[in-house]
């Protein structure tokens, strides 16, 4: 069975799963069946990241003549090409965890159908090896597939988002965690990057005879120490009685997502304490100097045009740069208004991440971080960081480890519940001079 053949038979039990549901009357009946779907979707996922992309259509050849050395010559073009839209867009950045693989492992080789199977015989093996209280490991590239786990009396119940009919949750991780440089680290202890500063010096006018004139080129580092991360969680026993590939699914999403849940949080908030992150609103004052600090007061009509044109050197109006904020904030830019009493920003929204545009202004790129205090809120006090401006390329995370998984049923045996502990090893600081203008209350 070819990997596409996989996902049309995992999508068609969703949808009869889905119709079952809607006929049935007994809460735990489509508790049963939410966290079936929700293993399905996390299958499909993963299947559809390992399907080869389909070559386009074939166009035929022209007959010409090649000259020597052509091919050579239009392969170094692409390449080029393709390094101007990468700076363009920027500068280099490495995949982000979604997309990240670290460690040893590697994707499957050869055909559809021996890739497919191998995933499947990965899956069965985790399954059973938590079975047999044997550790499990996860790449990080696995840690976007992440669902909440509830136990009820006879099941499992996975709150989906792909499915309005069967007890819909909402995103608790932020985007943030995808946008920012994910470092893989693997076995590391620290990590050191390099960043230059602006220099005030000019060339300068010499007669004969003199020296050139001085101009230093100054640069900085910040130090990255690694920093252990830890989820627990518990579930029934009886969840033991599903099929290897379904538990493995199960038992591992609570301990990703949490962990998820705490990079988040850490990348804004990190106190950069001894084996703590060093978020962006306490990073270090070689990198984010204070005074730059927007002190803001109301979010109003002047709001967004201050922050975008105080991000940054002299010469150039950043970009891609993204808002960091509040759910709340994105709210007041959405409720200001113009003269004529009409709104004057247009909020796209999909999901955790979108645009604030305005058709007499520009366009702004957001990701909301609910860990951001609202600065629109009247109990946040002045003098606290609400907001944060700049290129997520510019905070980098060395991740030292995947997630290591591990199962007891000791510590509550006699309630039949079973113990999983999750840990990874990972690090982050803002790694850019100025790489991001933090907005304060006034």
């Amino acid at each position: 069975m070819t990997i596409e053949e996989m996902i049309a038979a995992k999508e068609a039990r969703k949808k009869e799963l889905a119709e079952k549901s809607k006929a049935s009357t007994d809460i735990n009946e489509v508790r049963s069946i939410n966290s079936q779907i929700d293993a399905l979707n996390t299958d499909i996922v993963n299947l559809r990241g390992m399907a080869p992309a389909k070559p386009a259509t074939p166009v035929a050849p022209v007959a010409a003549p090649v000259a020597p050395g052509a091919e050579e010559q239009r392969s170094k073009e692409i390449q080029e090409a393709e390094a101007r839209k990468v700076a363009a867009a920027g500068g280099t950045k490495l995949d982000p965890i979604a997309t990240m693989a670290i460690g040893t492992g590697t994707q499957a080789q050869g055909t559809d159908e021996a890739r497919a199977k191998e995933y499947q015989q990965k899956l069965e093996q985790r399954g059973a090896d938590l079975k047999d209280k044997k550790p499990v490991t996860y790449g990080l590239h696995e840690l976007p597939i992440a669902r909440s786990i509830t136990i009820a009396t006879s099941g499992l119940v996975i709150p989906t988002q792909y499915s309005n009919t069967l007890n819909p949750t909402f995103n608790e991780v932020s985007s943030l965690v995808d946008l920012v440089s994910a470092i893989p680290m693997t076995n590391g202890e620290t990590y050191e990057k390099g960043f230059e500063k602006p220099s005030t010096e000019l060339a300068a006018y010499t007669t004969d005879g003199t020296d050139y004139h001085d101009t230093d080129f100054i640069t900085d580092y910040v130090t990255i120490a690694k920093a252990a991360l830890t989820a627990y969680t518990e579930i029934s026993r009886q969840a033991q009685k599903l099929p290897n590939v379904d538990y493995q699914s199960m038992c591992s999403v609570n301990v990703r997502k949490a962990i998820r849940k705490k990079l988040a949080r850490e990348i804004i908030l990190g106190d950069g304490g001894a084996g703590h992150f060093t978020g962006i609103f306490n990073a270090p004052v070689n990198v984010i100097p204070v005074a730059p600090d927007l002190e803001v007061s109301e979010i109003d009509a002047d709001t967004l045009d201050k922050i975008v044109f105080g991000y940054g050197g002299d010469e150039d109006v950043e970009s891609p740069a993204y808002l960091i904020l509040n759910k709340s904030d994105l709210a007041a830019f959405a409720a200001i208004r113009g003269t004529d009493g009409k709104k004057l920003y247009t909020i796209k929204t999909s999901g955790n991440t979108g645009t604030i545009s305005s058709n007499d202004s520009f366009s702004v790129n957001y990701v909301l971080n609910s860990n951001c205090p609202a600065l629109s809120l009247s109990g946040t006090t002045a003098g606290t960081y609400c907001m944060a401006y700049g290129i997520p390329a510019y905070y980098e995370m060395p991740v030292f480890s995947d997630i290591t998984i591990s199962m007891s049923t000791d510590y509550k045996f006699k309630q039949g519940m079973t113990a999983f502990a999750g840990d990874c090893y990972a690090g982050g600081n803002v790694a850019a001079w100025k790489g991001f203008e933090r907005i304060k209350k006034a």
